[in-house]
């Protein structure tokens, strides 16, 4: 956690955690992690205050944080009165090595791989709007809109606290015309919440940071539970 201050209860929480993570939460630890589930009492804490309206969540699977980042991005920029601009990947089919078919111990893996050799329209768009949980969490589209908040997904430039898991909103963007006339990102500009330090970019505001697409090869799942590998341009 990047905290510059710590209070009483954020102290009982670390403590409560370091001892669940070795099995050894006292009673004290349990009653304050009970203070702490939400309910419609006057004394639980109310996920409708308006404090938890854009708050991180942790989940515990990939799917159920895709959709709660799919509805709370519509919701966000229907409560600021914005309309989401969707970004698309630019998708190409990778060769897929003898080696990539067969698990660790020389069995074939259950995948299929489709013997193509260029990816067609249709295929791209199901690949679009597929969950990133599908294609190792590397997106083929993004919804954005000014003020969103974000969270850094990669150690890029730690020196200028672009870090995984650092938090930011939306506050600007550049874009381009892909290969098959989709609108796709160049750079996203992101202003960082709270960061370790102040950062200061030549041409950028303070605290605001560029984060540029970038190229990888992923496996993504079709709807037909086929698998396909190919080569990912977005930003992460």
């Amino acid at each position: 956690m990047r905290q510059k201050t710590q209070s009483h209860d954020d102290n009982r929480l670390r403590t409560a955690l370091s001892n669940m993570r070795y099995g050894g939460c006292t009673s004290s630890d349990l009653a304050f992690l009970n203070s702490r589930v939400v309910g419609k009492t006057s004394n639980k804490p109310n996920l409708a205050s308006s404090k938890f309206r854009n708050v991180s969540v942790i989940t515990a699977w990939n799917a159920q944080k895709d959709r709660i980042n799919e509805l709370g991005s519509a919701r966000f920029a229907k409560d600021t009165g914005q309309a989401l601009t969707h970004f698309y990947s630019v998708d190409n089919i990778a060769p897929v090595t003898d080696s990539m078919k067969k698990s660790k111990r020389g069995a074939e893996k259950r995948q299929a791989f489709p013997a193509i050799q260029e990816l067609d329209l249709d295929t791209k768009k199901a690949l679009w709007n597929a969950t990133p949980a599908s294609s190792e969490h590397f997106p083929g589209k993004l919804s954005l809109c000014i003020g969103m908040p974000v969270m850094i997904r990669n150690n890029d430039a730690t020196e200028l606290c672009i870090t995984k898991g650092q938090e930011g909103t939306v506050y600007g963007w550049t874009s381009s015309s892909g290969p098959d006339g989709q609108i796709i990102l160049d750079t996203v500009f992101v202003k960082l919440i709270d960061p370790p330090k102040t950062v200061n970019i030549k041409g950028l505001p303070e605290n605001v940071v560029p984060l540029s697409r970038s190229i990888d090869k992923v496996f993504c799942g079709l709807p037909n539970d086929t698998t396909i590998y190919i080569t990912r341009e977005q930003v992460q």
